[in-house]
């Protein structure tokens, strides 16, 4: 398997320290995260969804694009996926990103997800969905483009079995899964072998993180961020898991856990990661 880290985790790194320390730590790509900085926030401590100092802007030019894949490939390192805040529907954003993805190298996107919070239908967002992916597809043939759905959790999809209802009648050449181990904790947990045995032919990325369960007043928001070690993902299962459907892609790293600064918490996840491929 291959190592890479989303940038939503590395609020305090500029792409260069980023990308310097990922090649010190022994990973073998980026995911970079792309979205707008709000501008009142510009001036704030960075943090993973405000003054994230490693996001690429969506109106990011082409000049700036093939200065950041130089960055890239001076240290050998691959842009494993470009991972954007879409809503479904909005054509004109995938295609924006599938164009970003495009100039930086990359082989895959996250896709628009269709957010759950009772207030529309499910079988109404559901339609909507795969409207918006039979759009996709043919947008992925043109750029050579993945389009992936994340398991997420307050969406249509928040589980490998809901993530396949809603790929399962397009091409996985063009339509993957993104799956996300930590956010089952939150909501959509089966267990991870009958899931990944579903969903196999479009499994297509792995984010690592791990969650746990915390007592609040709404259980939809009782969950805590953990260090990989200490929550509720049994990540030596998970990799064993995922090597019996034969993944040997990407584990992208999505830690919120702060339990170390930025640089030792790199360096440590892919070492433990590492260790528990080593015994299995």
């Amino acid at each position: 398997m291959k190592f890479s880290v989303f940038t939503v985790s590395t609020p305090d790194l500029t792409p260069v320290e980023l990308v310097d320390t990922l090649k010190e730590c022994g990973y073998n790509g980026v995911e970079w995260r792309v979205a707008k900085v709000p501008q009142d926030a510009k001036n704030e401590a960075p943090t993973s969804w405000k003054n994230n100092l490693c996001t690429i802007d969506p109106d990011i030019t082409d000049k700036e694009l093939d200065s950041l894949r130089e960055l890239t490939q001076i240290k050998s390192l691959e842009v494993s996926a470009i991972l954007p805040y879409l809503i479904v529907g909005d054509l004109k954003g995938t295609e924006n990103i599938m164009r970003i993805a495009k100039k930086l190298g990359a082989g895959k996107i996250r896709l628009g997800q269709a957010w759950y919070d009772r207030s529309v239908n499910y079988n109404d967002l559901f339609d909507k969905a795969i409207k918006y992916l039979h759009a996709v597809q043919e947008m992925s043939q043109s750029y050579g483009i993945k389009g992936l759905v994340e398991t997420h959790h307050l969406t249509i999809n928040p589980s490998a079995s809901m993530a396949h209802r809603l790929v399962s009648g397009f091409n996985p050449d063009h339509i993957g899964i993104m799956y996300d181990p930590g956010n089952l904790v939150y909501e959509g947990y089966e267990n991870y072998r009958k899931g990944l045995e579903l969903i196999s032919p479009y499994l297509s990325h792995v984010h690592v993180k791990n969650v746990n369960w915390i007592k609040m007043e709404q259980p939809e928001d009782g969950t805590a961020w953990a260090s990989l070690p200490d929550g509720a993902v049994d990540w030596k299962q998970v990799l064993i898991d995922l090597k019996s459907v034969g993944y040997d892609g990407y584990l992208g790293f999505e830690d919120f856990s702060q339990s170390k600064p930025t640089r030792e918490l790199l360096q440590f996840n892919i070492n433990y990661i590492r260790s528990l491929l080593a015994k299995i």
